[in-house]
């Protein structure tokens, strides 16, 4: 699901992160019909399938089947297919916009590559996910990644991951359920979050043929806003403003841990300026900044793929 011109901007989901099925042609014709509004399940069928005269009944069974379960599908009062208002899919059914950030459940993620492409042949070495919630932090999983592809040597330069600590490390398939099992129903954090999103994403659809969508927050965009002072919001910078150790640098658990306690400290910070739900700190985060970061090869990991990401 595309973030739009925000990039890591809150995406409208319900709920926290999913693994949802990849949109197909048919779910594509049916979002493009109702545009125009509501229509019953005969129409809807017969435009979206191209199967005009459709019995009622095995209409109904079709469209249940392909629209039913997906978020912005909903049916009105008088039993017609529609698209749910914008404003509910920002909200959502669980309420979650004026929930306070206190009672959400947050992943924080971390991965390391061998490049900057996501969907242009560079993979995961090794992935970490920290849960966060109630104030605190908890559940850690981190594992190593084979990629399944050969490993630049700059890229162990900065990572110390090399091609012997992956060969006998699980695919990111075998991983895959444990992955999506900590994502599920929480919000995905990481610093500079386009980046992690987009692997994380990008393995899951390679592995299980599912998308991820659900909402994200970027602690770099996060810092960018609460903490202006700071020449740079780089992770290094960031955790040395309040004082968080990273005990492995450049490595997914020492990072994620990391992330993990600044997003505590920056939420602190963002509730003591009276910013303390999800509809908040959205809000916050819509508003334009002025940026000076520097345009570095696309090619360039995580380590190097951003001078405030880093």
């Amino acid at each position: 699901m595309s973030a739009g011109a925000r990039g890591d901007a809150p995406v409208r989901q319900g709920h926290g992160v999913v693994a949802a099925e990849q949109d197909t042609l048919l779910v594509q014709r049916a979002r493009d019909f109702l545009t125009a509004g509501p229509a019953d399940s005969a129409a809807l069928m017969s435009r979206v399938c191209q199967l005009p005269g459709t019995p009622a009944p095995v209409a109904e069974h079709l469209a249940r089947t392909l629209l039913g379960g997906r978020p912005e599908f909903v049916i009105d009062e008088v039993g017609r297919w529609a698209l749910r208002p914008a404003a509910a899919m920002v909200s959502g059914e669980g309420g979650h916009a004026d929930r306070p950030l206190s009672e959400e459940r947050f992943v924080v993620v971390d991965v390391e590559t061998t490049g900057g492409r996501a969907l242009h042949g560079d993979r995961v070495t090794e992935i970490a996910a920290v849960a966060v919630e109630n104030g605190d932090v908890g559940e850690i999983y981190s594992t190593l990644i084979n990629p399944q592809r050969s490993i630049p040597p700059w890229i162990t330069s900065i990572t110390n991951i090399n091609w012997e600590m992956v060969r006998d490390a699980p695919p990111f398939a075998d991983v895959c359920a444990r992955i999506t099992a900590m994502l599920d129903g929480r919000v995905f954090v990481a610093h500079n979050a386009p980046f992690d999103w987009g692997f994380v994403g990008a393995e899951v659809a390679r592995a299980s043929g599912l998308k991820l969508e659900g909402r994200r927050l970027c602690t770099v965009r996060l810092a960018r806003k609460l903490l202006p002072q700071l020449p740079r919001r780089s992770l290094d910078m960031v955790a040395n403003h309040y004082g968080v150790e990273i005990t492995a640098r450049h490595r997914a658990a020492g990072d994620a841990v990391a992330t993990a306690h600044i997003l505590l400290r920056l939420l602190g910070d963002a509730a003591d300026r009276g910013y303390e739900t999800w509809a908040q700190i959205d809000a916050l985060l819509s508003t334009s900044t002025t940026s000076r970061r520097r345009r570095r090869p696309s090619g360039f990991p995580q380590s190097a793929r951003d001078a405030e990401g880093s």
